[in-house]
């Protein structure tokens, strides 16, 4: 009896071991090269045209960051343009228990991009949605800086939704 309950275990872990191994052969890295150029390559030859109002420009000043490695973008010709279009809304959560308005705010922004080649050609569309929680202040100043910071850790987190579309994007292209 101990042998067969050994050796269904053998067998069971045998099966996992090949089907992990069968699955393995199917993956390729995000960030591998297609076609023999590098997708990080092909991410810093993306041109992001300017953004209105503050969260885009902290988005825009992101993506640069990201899709360039952190580097400073190179002053070579851009392959492909990325333009971004933002929505933002903001809604009370929270009540105050006096009465006198609400305590927090959760900011969410909506990024609708489209990735276009130089001749105007229509590759990859996206949307990415973020959101973040800020504390509403009774001095006007904290207030405004609280909705700005807000904004900065929306436009991050965008920015990295963002890269890796497009980084999935290139890496499944074939051609």
């Amino acid at each position: 009896m101990w042998w067969s309950d050994r050796s269904l275990k053998w067998i069971r872990n045998g099966l996992v071991i090949c089907m992990t191994l069968t699955a393995a052969g199917c993956m390729k890295p995000l960030y591998g090269s297609v076609n023999g150029e590098s997708v990080k390559a092909t991410l810093s030859s993306i041109e992001v045209k300017p953004i209105p109002d503050v969260a885009g420009h902290y988005l825009r000043e992101e993506l640069l960051f990201n899709l360039n490695g952190g580097a400073v973008p190179d002053e070579k010709p851009a392959n492909y343009s990325l333009s971004v279009t933002l929505s933002e809304s903001s809604q009370s959560v929270a009540i105050a228990s006096t009465g006198n308005g609400s305590d927090a705010a959760s900011v969410s922004i909506t990024a609708r991009y489209t990735l276009t080649d130089m001749a105007g050609k229509s590759l990859h569309q996206g949307t990415s949605v973020a959101s973040g929680s800020v504390d509403r202040l009774s001095q006007r100043f904290a207030a405004v800086r609280a909705f700005r910071e807000a904004k900065i850790r929306i436009a991050k987190s965008l920015a990295g939704q963002i890269e890796n579309d497009l980084a999935a994007y290139f890496a499944s292209r074939t051609n």
